[in-house]
């Protein structure tokens, strides 16, 4: 009997097992384990949505929401242009994340945006900072943020996320304060792609030698602030004008790959410009030609009154020269010197000429002095005649008068043939002045030849 009633608790208990058992199976909230999210690492922190700050003037704060690693800091620096926050002017914004512990493995951000507000990367730094005797791991970031229009704007930050070392199922999520931000206008008669900038300034490199009909590039650079490749080619489209001795092709642009960012202003661009140029693209023989002046308009952001008046940088416009082909130059010799080489035989000519005259001149003066000492060296009438006949080339007195009428030479003459007729063997008393006389007027006329 009580074996039996021993059998019938047993099943009874065994009975009420079974249906606690299966009142179990049911899954409520109640009835379920709670499951512990641990690793080998330990428990995984669970952080929960973000719900963002309100925005904030400051522009220098190190707020945000979430959760970041123990040591670690993030701080937000707004760096306005020295007229405050003007339209299309970018200004810097440094993000700086301070890690004391150097427990940081990794890290994800985003650039900072908002409504209106144009960003672009400059720099990621990294670098080991001695704070409070420790050594820390400080990152830097830098952003140039353009506001697109006036008015108040907000400038936000996107959610960091952070992973530290040892433990990578954790994620530390924070989101830096937003900033509100009150931007000045510009004045809206001056086009929107001319740049806001403190200083714009353009170089160019030297230019190939040209030949004619071979293209070549032009090759330029700018730097400024607010510079974008659509608004610089707005600029250059507008002044590349070619002509029929020099044609310009539409400007390449692209930021240089060499100088993105200016040392002396890290918000500033430099933009790489290639422009063709074809010397003599008709064939017309041209050899000179010129290359426009370019005048890049900007907005000074640094001015009391911005917008006001524009300020430009200026290239100014050069003459370039070039070979032109064979054919051209001999035609081009041929047009140069023709008339110079006909002007130096003209000259040539004259000179030899008046050389010629000059000692012909001379030659007939020497003959016509030898000829007068012959004529002094005679002692008799009849010596003075046969010397005549030989200088003069006149066989008869009266030759030599028609020849050369010459009053006292004439005279002379008649004074010699009385002498010769005279009786007197001798010479008559007066034959010494007029030996003297035929000497000393003796006519060059019968030298000439």
């Amino acid at each position: 009997m009580n074996a039996r009633r021993l059998l019938m608790l047993i099943g009874f208990f065994m009975i009420l097992g079974q249906n606690a058992a299966w009142a179990f199976d049911i899954p409520t909230p109640q009835n379920q384990p709670k499951v512990l999210n641990t690793t080998p690492f330990g428990t995984v922190k669970d952080f929960g949505p973000i719900t963002p700050l309100a925005p904030i003037t400051d522009m220098n704060s190190p707020l945000g929401a979430g959760h970041l690693p123990d040591g670690v800091e993030v701080r937000t620096v707004i760096t306005p242009s020295q007229q405050g926050f003007l339209t299309r002017a970018p200004f810097l914004v440094t993000l700086t994340i301070t890690d004391k512990n150097k427990s940081i493995a990794s890290l994800t951000l985003h650039r900072p945006y908002g409504d209106s507000i144009d960003t672009r990367r400059i720099s990621i730094a990294q670098r080991l900072e001695s704070i409070d005797g420790r050594m820390a791991n400080v990152r830097v970031y830098q952003f140039a943020v353009s506001p697109l229009s006036a008015g108040a704007l907000e400038l936000k930050f996107a959610e960091m996320t952070f992973r530290e070392v040892g433990d990578a199922s954790t994620n530390y999520a924070f989101i830096p304060v937003t900033r509100s931000l009150t931007v000045r206008p510009l004045p809206g008669f001056w086009p929107e792609y001319v740049p806001v900038s403190p200083a714009l300034t353009i170089t160019q490199a030297p230019l190939p030698s040209l030949v004619a009909g071979q293209p070549v590039d032009w090759r330029l650079q700018v730097s400024g602030r607010g510079l974008t490749e659509h608004a610089l080619k707005q600029i250059f489209d507008e002044q590349l004008l070619g002509d029929s001795a020099l044609a310009l092709g539409d400007a390449e642009i692209r930021l240089s790959p060499t100088q993105p960012v200016p040392r002396d202003d890290v918000l500033a661009q430099t933009f790489d410009i290639r422009i063709p140029i074809l010397p003599d693209p008709q064939g017309q023989n041209a050899t000179k030609g010129r290359l426009p002046a370019l005048r890049l308009p900007f907005i000074d952001s640094h001015s009391a009154e911005p917008g006001r008046t524009l300020r430009f940088a200026e290239l100014p416009t050069q003459s370039v020269k070039w070979p032109a082909p064979a054919s051209a130059r001999a035609w081009q010799a041929l047009r140069y010197w023709w008339w110079r080489a006909l002007v130096g035989t003209l000259l040539l000519y004259g000179l030899g000429f008046a050389l010629t005259d000059v000692w012909r001149r001379m030659a007939r003066r020497q003959r016509h002095h030898t000829a007068q000492q012959k004529l002094s060296l005679c002692q008799t009438p009849l010596e003075m005649v046969h010397a005549l006949r030989e200088v003069t080339g006149e066989s008869s007195i009266n030759g030599m008068i028609h020849r050369a009428p010459n009053p006292r030479f004439m005279a002379a003459l008649r004074a010699l043939d009385a002498a010769c007729y005279a009786l007197e063997p001798t010479p008559p008393h007066d034959w010494e002045n007029t030996q003297q006389e035929l000497a000393r007027w003796l006519p060059r006329t019968f030298f000439e030849s």
